[in-house]
């Protein structure tokens, strides 16, 4: 159980001229955590609400800004990691106890076990990093400033910031913001070691450009915010609370936008730029539409991108806005499909959407020239929602493989502050998950007790998608398709053949002895190494 700190105040319309002092005469150190998963996808994760805090204490014109992102990515966009104990605290610590032991999940006699691994540079690499630049007791920054993410990702921060009192002492102020404190602004103020937790946005920065001069050597991409707020309140989704209770969307003018993006191409060679935006196609005549019209026109040759999903009610609408995504030089197209019962879809509040408006986005897409089946228009589908039927989720899947042809797991995390955490709080107020945030990581399956499914099922869910989404020869099997291979699929798997090799798939002996090899002899990979295309 974590240990409770009480010294942090909440704020709310926090601003830096809330701070004491001088800007001019202050230093300040701004830090991008690192993060303990099991997993993580570093391809477009930029901190660009740290980045745009630089932007704006230029802008107050402090002394001196220091830099440290501990998820800053190679050249092949990758971080480092390590194993790490679960429930261990590196407060103090550098490496992990040994023996290294996983997370273990349990049902009805089923077992699985996750390995921690704590991703991003390293805290030897953090401390002598500081050591080059100055920064010690005698010399501490007058201001920290720490931008967390999600809300399982806890524990990291609660590292982090114990060990820059350890470091430097009370003497400077370590201010703790992003998504992480505004959903559980009690949480981060009562767990971590922070001075001053921000609940909710900086204003003042909210539509200044990323400041990627920070950055000894520039980023491949960066990250565009076009627009803040949605219109809807679906049950699973934090961003009224991360967007100030707004109700609309607030929009940037379009010409700023490709302004800054052709500021960060001339300035940083950057051609890939990723849009952030929980309603992006938001009244996207008058907006997106436009900033992709003004990129037509100044014909900029950028790589596009929208890795959170795309509004499948408003791509279904507007082929031209389709088109213009295919014009500009969006690389893949993401949409959402929570599932194809357009009930279920509506009891989480999502009545905007219905599954013909996915027929429809795809439709669209095939006809703008994204190509179906290879990876350029791909579907998310969530799963691990409580009390959700294995047989749902099943048909979901083959209906996205044969619409699309490209499935993205998308395993369900309870979010603090939403409306589905505040209907199962008991449930994990009872286990301790309310303070143990990190239990509610998707990747942990926190309803498992509630739904029909078991470690199993959950884990065969994903095989099944994994093996619909392989490619040969630049396509994906149809299951529903047209060749005599389809129609003789279908047609053994709806007959008796299920008997036959249920018959003699008995009499097969065991041969599995716990260590794979490959033909020759040599050792080979187990089913959990990460390059053998484990997900779990």
């Amino acid at each position: 159980m974590p240990s409770i700190h009480t010294a942090a105040k909440i704020v709310h319309g926090f601003s830096p001229r809330d701070l004491p002092g001088d800007p001019r005469q202050k230093t300040a150190l701004l830090i991008n955590p690192p993060l303990y998963d099991t997993q993580y996808w570093a391809e477009w994760a930029q901190p660009y609400g740290l980045l745009r805090l630089v932007a704006l204490l230029r802008k107050y014109g402090y002394r001196r800004i220091e830099f440290f992102d501990f998820l800053e990515t190679d050249e092949k966009r990758q971080v480092p990691s390590q194993r790490i104990n679960p429930g261990e605290s590196y407060a103090e610590r550098d490496h992990p106890s040994s023996p290294i032991k996983p997370i273990s999940l349990h049902k009805a006699g089923e077992s699985l076990a996750l390995f921690l691994r704590h991703f991003g540079r390293s805290w030897a690499q953090f401390e002598a990093w500081l050591d080059e630049r100055g920064l010690d007791a005698r010399r501490p920054p007058e201001e920290i400033w720490i931008s967390a993410v999600m809300t399982y990702w806890w524990e990291a921060v609660r590292d982090l910031t114990a060990r820059l009192v350890r470091r430097f002492g009370r003497d400077g102020t370590i201010i703790l913001g992003g998504i992480y404190p505004t959903l559980a602004p009690e949480h981060a103020a009562g767990f971590t070691s922070a001075d001053l937790v921000v609940a909710g946005e900086v204003t003042e920065a909210n539509d200044l450009w990323t400041d990627l001069s920070v950055y000894s050597k520039p980023p491949a991409y960066a990250i565009i915010t076009p627009s803040r707020g949605c219109p809807y309140n679906c049950r699973y989704c934090a961003q009224r609370t991360l967007n100030g209770q707004r109700r609309g969307v607030d929009h940037r003018p379009p010409a700023d936008i490709v302004a800054e993006m052709r500021d960060k191409h001339q300035r940083f060679g950057i051609k890939e730029f990723a849009f952030y935006a929980d309603s992006l196609l938001g009244d996207h005549a008058d907006n997106f539409q436009k900033t992709l019209e003004l990129m037509v026109a100044e014909k900029l040759n950028f790589r596009l991108h929208a890795p959170e999903g795309l509004d499948t009610r408003r791509l279904s609408q507007s082929q031209r806005l389709v088109d213009l995504m295919k014009e500009t030089n969006f690389q893949k197209i993401y949409l959402p499909l929570e599932s194809i019962d357009d009930g279920f879809i509506q009891s989480l509040n999502r009545r905007h959407v219905r599954l013909e408006h996915f027929v429809q986005a795809v439709e669209r897409c095939a006809a703008a020239g994204f190509r179906l089946r290879n990876l350029e228009v791909n579907a998310f589908v969530l799963y691990g929602l409580p009390r959700e039927k294995i047989d749902d989720v099943v048909q979901t899947i083959i209906f996205v493989s044969e619409i699309v042809g490209s499935i993205i797991p998308m395993l369900f995390t309870p979010v603090p502050s939403t409306k589905i955490y505040r209907d199962y709080l008991p449930y994990f107020q009872e286990r301790g998950w309310d303070k143990n945030l990190q239990m509610l990581n998707g990747k942990l399956y926190p309803f498992l007790e509630l739904n029909e499914g078991s470690l199993a099922d959950y884990i065969d869910l994903q095989r099944l998608m994994f093996t619909l989404n392989a490619h040969y020869r630049s396509r994906s099997f149809r299951l529903f398709g047209d060749t005599r291979v389809s129609e003789s699929f279908r047609r053994n798997l709806a007959g008796d053949f299920e008997g036959t090799v249920r018959r003699y798939r008995g009499l097969v002996r065991p041969f599995f002895t716990g260590k794979e090899t490959n033909p020759d002899g040599s050792p080979g990979q187990s089913p959990g190494s990460p390059r053998a295309g484990n997900h779990g």
